[in-house]
């Protein structure tokens, strides 16, 4: 049977209680009805009087452990304070005993919102009153959210282990689980000091008068930055490279519209999962980490409705991921603010499978961006992956097993 009593402790923190009859109380209370059953069919009465001892303790027992609900309060702390999906966290309880009286000693656990839905039991020592004690527990998150652990559970049993009581004190508290990040390596993309703050930039070494304003075209670079003398003194297309050019800036792209993803179709759920959007999200962190660490303004698009946060506000931004989920918003195109300038900075684009309108929009901004990278799902039709490289897009593709890293990788070979 289930209860729930007032207030203990702290304003706000319910004690619910279950109990139940423990096996040994059950096979006991069990004899004692097939006692009476007998005493009635064979008529040997006597068996009344032993079916009348037999149920009591079961039934006294359950007295007893209803008088044990224990009066206590609950602090419980995670470090670190902002969890990351398949990395280790710490729990730490400070139980303490408000009651009048001792409580007994029994056993504790702590709900989690994930399979088995509790930690493993484990010892609760008894507690004089305003004595304390300190539990702790490690667990590695399945999967990122914004969830809630606890309250703490705890079990007494009565003396003869005929029944035993549960109870649920404290409040739950809310852990921000973010998405995975990879550590991504800084050779890839070559990273620099500039004026004080890292910079990304590239840098051609060409041989002649001309090297240090021109490089060699590439697809999405305006016709009006050719530079024909260099482009005749070389033999092939040259444009203006006026500087060394340093990009402050980088754009990251997310694709959040539930059609862009294979691994949803047929999927009536109203938050669908999918595989390779959390690849996705997990790219967007890795990518978010790598591009601040190197001094970068960044900004974040999304595809569908924004769901976001700032990126320079990491605590916001994190749990903006751990809460971001795919949208139904369909009708949403994909919008890039791009003049055909080039010095825009880089922009990476983490998608699913594009379609037309998505391509048109990523191919007709990159002569606005000094590099582009795009990352799309193994399911991409080969024309699609073409078109953005014909564009002057560097395409990686992926799987959701496929690691963050490798992907980064992929983007320095000669295929990409």
């Amino acid at each position: 049977m289930m209860n729930s009593d007032p207030p203990t402790g702290h304003p706000g923190e319910r004690t619910e209680r279950a109990f139940r009859l423990t096996r040994r109380g059950i096979l006991l209370l069990f004899a004692a009805a097939l006692a009476f059953v007998f005493a009635y069919v064979i008529g040997w009465y006597e068996l009344l009087i032993v079916g009348s001892f037999a149920c009591i303790p079961p039934l006294l027992s359950l007295v007893v452990v209803h008088r044990m609900r224990p009066q206590f309060t609950v602090v419980r702390t995670i470090a670190p304070s902002v969890l990351a999906a398949g990395k280790l966290g710490a729990v730490r309880l400070t139980v303490r005993n408000v009651g009048q009286r001792p409580s007994a000693a029994g056993s504790w656990r702590d709900r989690v919102p994930w399979p088995p839905d509790a930690t493993a039991a484990a010892t609760l020592d008894p507690m004089q009153p305003s004595g304390q004690l300190h539990l702790r527990y490690e667990f590695v998150p399945p999967r990122r959210g914004v969830v809630e652990v606890g309250p703490l559970l705890v079990s007494f049993c009565d003396p003869f282990g005929l029944a035993e009581g549960q109870y649920a004190v404290g409040t739950a508290d809310r852990v921000i689980i973010g998405p995975e990040a990879a550590r991504l390596d800084e050779t890839v993309v070559e990273i620099a000091a500039d004026s004080g703050s890292a910079r990304l930039f590239q840098h051609r070494s060409l041989a002649g008068e001309h090297d240090i304003m021109t490089r060699e075209y590439r697809p999405g670079d305006a016709m009006r930055r050719v530079h024909w003398r260099a482009s005749a003194h070389h033999g092939e297309l040259m444009v203006r490279e006026e500087e060394k050019r340093s990009h402050a800036a980088a754009v990251i792209v997310l694709e959040t519209r539930v059609r862009h993803y294979a691994d949803t179709a047929g999927s009536r759920a109203r938050t669908p999962e999918s595989g390779a959007f959390e690849w996705a999200v997990r790219m967007t962190a890795s990518l978010r980490d790598h591009l601040s660490a190197a001094g970068l303004a960044l900004t974040v698009v999304e595809t569908a409705m924004p769901q976001l946060g700032d990126p320079d506000r990491l605590d916001e931004f994190v749990e903006s991921l751990a809460r971001v989920h795919l949208s139904f918003d369909d009708d949403r195109e994909l919008s890039l603010a791009a003049d055909g300038t080039s010095g825009a900075g880089s922009i990476f684009a983490v998608l699913g499978v594009p379609d037309a309108a998505t391509l048109g929009t990523l191919v007709s901004a990159r002569g606005s961006f000094d590099e582009a990278a795009a990352f799309v799902s193994e399911h991409t039709p080969v024309a699609a992956i073409e078109e953005l490289r014909r564009g002057g897009w560097r395409v990686v593709a992926v799987t959701p097993e496929t690691p963050v890293a490798d992907a980064w990788h992929g983007l320095g070979g000669p295929d990409a």
